[in-house]
């Protein structure tokens, strides 16, 4: 029962990250007006949001104006309720609880705002970056938290002072964000993973020649997953890697 509780929660909660998501790289509130259809205006009544069943229902269409509706609304919804959930097994009625559902908040934002508009909101890394070093006392620590924000935003305002401009500087803060998160150690893996993913990503698009060695890749996603990664199994992670190795 506190499972199917804690699923409908999280659908709850991924509902207002499609809002979120929306929203904020238009500059607009997340709590007003109400929601409506982004084609025809028209605001939705309370079955019109009912997470997934809604979707399904309605043939992913809008009620109103008959505009397709995103996969993104029903896929973000999904990927809140599983992440909210391992969290929750993972940690239970805890701190590190409260601490990990924050945090996928902030990333599941970051990476589809930037997968969809190409920007990684300052509303979310910012009050992150905040949120991070007042947690940390509970997690990692302070000198953890803050040596992760600075060491690994760090890296990446070197990243683009090398390559000219080829980091943006929402990427720059989330790495903040996830150093606060995730501790010095922490972000070396993330960005190790999140390197590993989007090379191969890369490599892939080069191969059906969607791109070129010019061809610029948004950073955010990946290291959304992998700083969300790390911070639920970075002790796995690494047990993974020494014995591959050893």
């Amino acid at each position: 029962m506190v499972n199917i509780f804690i699923i409908i929660f999280a659908l709850l909660c991924g509902s207002f990250l499609n809002v979120a998501i929306y929203r904020l790289p238009r500059k607009e509130s997340v709590l007003w007006p109400g929601s409506h259809c982004p084609a025809c205006g028209q605001s939705l009544k309370a079955w019109d949001l009912i997470p997934i069943i809604s979707y399904i229902w309605l043939g992913g269409r809008c009620r109103y104006c008959k505009e397709r509706i995103r996969p993104r609304y029903p896929l973000v919804e999904i990927l809140t309720a599983i992440t909210f959930l391992l969290v929750f097994l993972k940690w239970g009625i805890s701190v590190e609880t409260g601490t990990g559902w924050i945090f996928t908040a902030m990333l599941t934002i970051t990476a589809f705002t930037d997968l969809e508009e190409g920007i990684i909101p300052d509303l979310i890394t910012y009050p992150g970056i905040i949120i991070g070093l007042l947690l940390c006392p509970y997690m990692i620590g302070i000198k953890s938290s803050v040596l992760g924000a600075i060491i690994f935003s760090g890296v990446f305002v070197g990243i683009a002072i090398l390559s000219h401009g080829g980091m943006g500087g929402g990427d720059i803060k989330l790495a903040g964000v996830i150093g606060t998160f995730t501790g010095y150690g922490g972000s070396v893996l993330t960005l190790i993973i999140a390197s590993l993913a989007g090379g191969i990503w890369a490599a892939i698009l080069i191969w059906q020649g969607k791109a070129d060695h010019k061809t610029a890749i948004k950073f955010g996603p990946f290291l959304s997953v992998a700083a969300w990664l790390v911070w639920m199994y970075e002790i796995e992670i690494l047990d993974v890697y020494l014995r591959i190795f050893s």
